[in-house]
Parts: structure tokens; sequence; C-alpha cells
């Protein structure tokens, strides 16, 4: 298999990602309906893996397989009053409830791929993107996501922490980070 990660653009088939169960339906949806416009309207930068192996009896309209995405917004990690400052620094006084940060709106990995660590490269993936080209440019000290309750075990395993407050703990999505600092 040959699989490369790129942006999506007009003309990819961003049909047939296989999920495995109807709980992942939005997330199918949202790349065949949504993620080309999205991009196009500079709302969401989705990137995708796909298998560029080609058959060598390949019909004229063959077109690589979609095996994973990956969708990146800006976003931001918002704390109450009460809650801990997520900078504690020494010296830092950080006067704001919204800390900057890069979000992972959508992450989607076919079944036949699961396993193969895909996932965990698509994480990789986005703080490099962060990193190298967000950091160095514009204030941002967190990359976050609302994760789903089934997938906090595996957010956690790539680096992600819980937000932690019992507000946070209670939703059906709670707030997950890594913070930048301590990655650079």
């Amino acid at each position: 298999m040959t699989a490369r990660l790129r942006a999506i653009k007009a003309g990819d088939k961003l049909t047939g990602l296989s999920l495995g169960h109807e709980k992942f339906v939005a997330l199918k949806t949202f790349v065949q309906r949504n993620a080309l416009t999205y991009e196009q309207k500079k709302l969401a930068r989705t990137y995708a893996v796909f298998d560029e192996t080609k058959p060598a009896k390949a019909p004229k309209t063959w077109a690589p397989k979609l095996l994973a995405y990956l969708t990146l917004v800006c976003g931001e990690v918002t704390i109450k009053d009460g809650d801990n400052n997520l900078v504690a620094e020494q010296g830092v006084d950080f006067n704001y409830k919204q800390y900057p940060a890069v979000k992972v709106a959508r992450l989607a990995v076919d079944t036949s791929m699961r396993g193969k660590d895909i996932g965990s490269d698509l994480i990789s993936f986005a703080l490099a993107v962060v990193l190298d080209h967000i950091c160095p440019h514009v204030g941002c000290r967190f990359l976050m996501v609302d994760a789903k309750k089934d997938s906090v075990g595996f957010y956690e395993k790539v680096g992600f922490t819980m937000l932690d407050t019992a507000d946070n703990r209670a939703r059906e999505e709670p707030v997950m980070f890594i913070d930048l600092h301590k990655v650079a």
C-alpha cells in the first residue's frame, strides 16, 4: 500500500470511509458533505490519508481510497472562575479565561486501518503543524479536542490531558488538551 497524507482538494473522492458503528455517522457525513466547503471557506483545514495504490486494471474513474482524516480549526480552552489556571508558571500573569488553542475538530480512521497507529500519526502531524507553522507566528498554547467519551482513552494514550473540572468531567464530550509549552 502507498499511503499519503495531504490536505484535501476539489476532485478528491471523500466517500467509502467505513467507521464501523452508527455513532460515527456524523464523522462520515462531515467528510462527505462539508469538508471541502469548509476548506474553501477557510472554516477548517482537513488533511486526509489516501491509499494511492492503483490497481493494474484500474477503471478510468479510479481515485485513491480515503483511509483516515483529521480536521483542524482555531479554538480555545475556556475555564470558569474558580477553576485552576492552566498556565501556572512563575512570573506568568495570564488574565484571560480563554487560552489560545488549535482544535482537533474531527478525526476518523477507516476500520481497515485501526490498530495501525494511523490515529496517533495524525495527532503527531497536528502537533507538528501547530508547533512548526502556527506557534512561531501566533500565540497558541494548547492543542485541544472535545473528545467523545469512547475516545478519551485514545487521546490520553497520545498525550492529551482532561481539563480537570467537575463540569468538564460530566460532559458527553469532555475537553482534553496538550500543553504545547511542555512539548516544545
